[in-house]
């Protein structure tokens, strides 16, 4: 009798890479944003980003299987989107001005990035099952 055993799916170095990009955009946005995150951390509402940041450092490291990056794209997608759309909205524009325009325009950046990630991490070929005779 064999068994089929299936080699764990890596991330790719593409996907590390992504994951890279990703991460310097976050990092460039949690400096720019400086008190305003400090707000955000203590209404609650970059509580999600801040938890993704942390566990997008498992991706760039190439830890991890496929599955969980793949679902960490997903949710990194729809988190940068809800933000893009928040930052401009007419109220964020009318009270951060250029400010609001330059964190969606980085937000749309995140989201292109999270989508080119999600596409690269399910389009990949995952790993030939190994048999081994028992």
């Amino acid at each position: 009798m064999t068994t089929t055993i299936a080699a764990p799916a890596e991330i790719s170095t593409t996907g590390r890479w992504l994951a890279g990009a990703q991460q310097l955009k976050d990092t460039l946005t949690i400096l720019g944003m400086n008190i305003l995150l400090l707000f955000g951390v203590l209404c609650g509402i970059a509580i999600p980003g801040l938890v993704l940041y942390f566990l997008r450092w498992k991706l760039v490291r190439g830890k991890g299987r496929r599955q969980s990056a793949a679902t960490h794209w997903a949710i990194t997608l729809v988190h940068e989107l809800c933000c893009g759309l928040l930052f401009m909205s007419a109220d964020m524009q009318n009270e951060l001005h250029e400010w609001g325009a330059g964190l969606a325009v980085g937000y749309l950046l995140g989201c292109l990035i999270s989508l080119a990630g999600l596409i690269e991490n399910l389009g990949s070929v995952s790993p030939a099952p190994t048999t081994t005779p028992e």
